[in-house]
């Protein structure tokens, strides 16, 4: 079946459903989709074999790497989730037999599909829209309404107040992207814990500088270009690093690249595959950003977020201090470029 806003909304929050593919030019929008599916299924289980993951190059490897995943039983018994990241049609075979066996009542796990700009006619689209087991959603550049909503969303549920004239000016301030508005919504959200008065314009604009002047953004791209040792200095001139927040900015990259890196997949140069990014790339960085295009393959970027999605779950669940946990993802991922 295939969802729009806002059944879309209310499948996020209870997917009432065997399968889901999410997808879209909105690559930010479609990972927060499928964060959403995965934490409304799993409700925090504890088990490590309920949720697997597997790439579009896994399951091009292995033919029966998909299906034997679905197969599988959680050893505690809660819910089973199979997590798939595909960019082209190169795990179609093996999704639409997993799809077949969900269709036909077998399969006893919920199979969860992220996707990248598939497009509308993808194979794998319309089978997910067609199946009566399966939900299809599609997530597209946010409105100005739409992206004001979000943020607003985000505000309420992080219980952060603004004065009047901050409300106003707060928009104007956020980034485009969904991913980087979170971040900033959960600086908000620190500085204010524990505050009796909303915070004002002045708050605003000392706690949201421009992102492009930060040691963070440093740090983010001297990984990208796997330069180890300038990444860790730039970490280092971070006072009271947050681990989480790092790593999701260094994510936040990659996704973008990933995204990027689609376009070129499918026979766009760089400067073009860039062009295509909503929202664009700074101009003093598109030099530095083509050139990581030219660098990365996908098979490599999701390798690398595969390691920061790990490093982030790790640091959530405080195995570790949140900034060791930040150099350690770092690093791998600067190997990884280099690689």
């Amino acid at each position: 079946m295939k969802l729009a806003a806002p059944a879309a909304r209310r499948f996020l929050e209870k997917p009432d459903a065997r399968a889901a593919l999410v997808y879209g030019p909105n690559r930010a929008a479609a990972n927060d989709a499928a964060r959403a599916i995965a934490a409304a299924l799993m409700k925090g289980a504890d088990d490590p074999y309920a949720l697997t993951k597997l790439s579009e190059d896994e399951i091009k490897r292995d033919k029966a790497a998909l299906g034997d995943a679905l197969a599988a039983q959680s050893l505690l018994g809660d819910v089973r989730l199979v997590w798939v990241r595909i960019e082209g049609a190169g795990g179609d075979d093996a999704i639409l037999a997993a799809l077949g066996d969900i269709e036909g009542g077998a399969a006893l796990t919920f199979l969860l599909v992220e996707g990248g700009d598939l497009g509308g006619s993808a194979k794998i689209v319309k089978a997910f829209e067609a199946a009566k087991r399966a939900a299809a959603m599609a997530f597209y550049e946010d409105a100005e309404s739409e992206r004001e909503q979000f943020l607003r969303a985000l505000l309420k549920a992080q219980g952060v107040a603004l004065s009047h004239e901050a409300n106003e000016a707060l928009i104007d301030l956020m980034p485009a992207d969904r991913g980087l508005i979170r971040s900033e919504v959960e600086k908000l959200a620190a500085f204010a814990h524990g505050r009796a008065e909303p915070l004002d314009v002045a708050a605003l604009s000392a706690l949201l500088p421009d992102a492009g002047d930060s040691a963070l953004d440093d740090a983010v791209n001297a990984a990208a270009d796997g330069r180890r040792a300038a990444a860790m200095e730039a970490l280092a001139r971070i006072d009271a690093l947050s681990g989480v927040s790092a790593i999701k900015a260094l994510e936040r990259k990659l996704m973008r690249l990933l995204e990027a890196r689609g376009h070129m997949d499918r026979g766009a140069a760089p400067t073009d595959a860039a062009a295509k990014l909503r929202p664009p790339v700074f101009w003093k960085e598109r030099d530095a950003f083509q050139a990581q295009l030219r660098a990365w393959s996908t098979p490599r970027i999701l390798r690398a977020l595969d390691a920061l999605w790990a490093a982030e779950i790790a640091a959530k669940s405080a195995q570790s201090p949140q900034a060791l946990l930040a150099a350690d993802a770092f690093e791998k991922v600067s190997v990884i470029a280099r690689a």
